[in-house]
């Protein structure tokens, strides 16, 4: 027979159910507030997560998922991986399996990069961390994701090794280029000499302006090189860049009659401090580029533009926020995918068949428009033609008229200081200099020359100066030479481009500056206008 519990027993086990129910009341709220709090947590935060069940399936996004990949839960329930490329679909389940495999070994949550889809068709790098969520008993009972944007990131990372990559070759290019300058003045001298004891009707006359014209290609080709290695610009002067964009295009036109021009002009378009040589060479490789992707012919637009960049586009498009002048380039060519658009700019780097193209084109356009404080972009889909953006600084002087060389070789018979460590360039200028008339003094190093100018100041009216020499530098020669002698005249002579510490020397004073190799007529023309300054 049971035993009928007495009213105390009664009264106790109520007690304890009354107990029960608070406790399991307060841990229900507590589970509420948990819930509540991790919720918001979620809701909050700026990176996408999701939380799975232990199937696998979608059971809760929080609102920046929806807004960074445009999915909702409803289009993901019920629907495994959806949103992962295909790809990345093995390794992405391969991980989750061994997630839930090493459970109960190691609980730290799983770290790795992979790519997501978003609902309108675009990849986006991502870092993800996955971590299991505990059931009430130990178990696994789902899986929280997050999920990182980190496409903007790994993009500026590509650009830095770019960036740094293009520094690389862009050194060794420069000195190459330097080295072979200084090469091409002694083939450039020595023909300049020739041809000045040469009479048009001597058989030898046009081999020797063959060998020139040669000489000019190379020079060009290290031209473009040392654009893009050391920055250099040649003659900086304000510019308009309606009549050089009318000036080149009209020039490429007439040879490419298969190819429309349309050009739309900014009325009071404002100044540009540019060397217009450079510019022209840009314009041309743009306009080559086009005529290349149109095979058949095809429609290029050109048009210029004021246009201002303010503090909220300087991040954008790197530069100072300002007023600055637009070139576009369009063409309605084939178009660029997007894995050549990010190494367009790549020294070497070409899409032309072996012996077709140097890959120098629009290495030396980048680095020309760097050089000049501006920017360049690129916009392009296959099929649909590429746009070429160039802005360039706007300048507040007055446009100043270009200069024609003359034709003919001026002489003159002052007494010519001449620097310069490498004994193949002394020998020839120094015969090119004897030939105008000149009376000429060399010296091999920056030391030697402020010896030699020491002992023949009041003799000597011009020193011309090579920039790089190995025990004094052309800067600190300059220095010297001027304390010596602050009136004296200087002209600079370099393989590279004028950049750096020669700019800074012609800012100081420095009557002029002359790119190896030159010829006969250009460096005569250089000495009459310092000179007769």
């Amino acid at each position: 027979m049971v035993k009928k519990p007495t009213y105390e027993e009664l009264e106790q086990r109520v007690k304890e159910l009354k107990i029960e129910t608070i406790k399991r009341k307060q841990a229900e709220d507590a589970l509420r507030e948990s819930e509540k709090r991790l919720r918001a947590i979620f809701e909050a935060s700026a990176d996408p997560i999701v939380v799975y069940d232990n199937q696998g399936y979608p059971q809760y996004l929080n609102p920046a998922f929806t807004q960074v990949f445009g999915w909702t839960l409803d289009e993901l329930k019920g629907r495994l991986i959806l949103f992962v490329p295909d790809d990345e679909k093995e390794r992405i389940s391969a991980g989750i399996r061994k997630l839930y495999d090493n459970y109960y070994i190691n609980r730290e949550p799983v770290r790795a990069e992979t790519r997501r889809l978003t609902k309108d068709g675009r990849t986006l790098d991502i870092l993800l961390s996955a971590s299991l969520i505990e059931g009430t008993e130990g178990v696994p009972v789902g899986m929280v994701v997050n999920l990182s944007d980190i496409t903007g990131r790994k993009r500026l990372e590509v650009q830095l090794q770019q960036a740094q990559k293009m520094e690389a070759v862009g050194t060794l290019a420069g000195g190459i280029a330097h080295d072979f300058n200084n090469i091409l003045m002694g083939i450039q001298g020595r023909i300049s000499l020739m041809l000045m004891d040469t009479h048009l009707s001597h058989p030898h006359f046009e081999q020797l302006r063959g060998i020139e014209d040669c000489v000019k290609s190379a020079a060009e080709l290290t031209k473009q090189l040392l654009v893009f290695a050391r920055g250099g610009k040649y003659e900086v002067k304000p510019t308009n860049l309606n009549e050089i964009v009318k000036k080149t295009s009209d020039m490429f036109g007439r040879t490419r009659k298969e190819i429309n021009i349309n050009r739309k002009y900014q009325k009071d378009i404002w100044t540009a401090d540019a060397d217009r040589g450079q510019i022209e060479q840009v314009l041309m490789n743009l306009f080559i580029n086009a005529w290349q992707a149109m095979l058949g012919g095809g429609d290029i637009y050109i048009e210029t533009e004021n246009v201002i960049i303010n503090d909220n586009h300087k991040n954008h498009y790197k530069v100072h926020p300002g007023r600055y002048v637009k070139i576009s380039v369009t063409d309605t060519g084939a178009g660029i995918d997007e894995t050549t658009q990010q190494r367009i700019f790549e020294p070497f780097f070409t899409t032309k068949e072996m012996g077709r193209g140097t890959g120098l084109g629009l290495a030396s356009v980048y680095g020309i428009v760097k050089n000049h404080k501006g920017i360049i972009n690129v916009y392009s889909k296959k099929g649909e033609g590429t746009t070429f953006n160039i802005y360039l600084p706007a300048s507040e002087s007055e446009v100043i008229e270009e200069r024609k060389l003359k034709e003919c070789v001026l002489r003159g018979s002052e007494n010519i200081l001449l620097v310069d460590d490498e004994e193949m360039i002394l020998d020839v200028v120094k015969e090119m200099l004897n030939s105008l008339g000149y009376k000429v003094l060399v010296a091999t190093s920056g030391k030697e020359a402020i010896d030699v100018f020491k002992k023949d100041k009041e003799k000597i009216h011009i020193v011309i100066m090579d920039m790089i020499m190995p025990d004094m530098a052309g800067n600190e020669t300059y220095y010297w030479l001027k304390q010596i002698n602050p009136d004296l005249k200087i002209l600079l002579s370099s393989g590279y481009a004028i950049n750096g510490k020669a700019m800074e020397m012609l800012k100081r004073g420095c009557n002029g500056f002359i790119q190896k190799p030159y010829n006969m007529k250009q460096l005569s023309e250089k000495l009459r206008e310092i000179l007769d300054s």
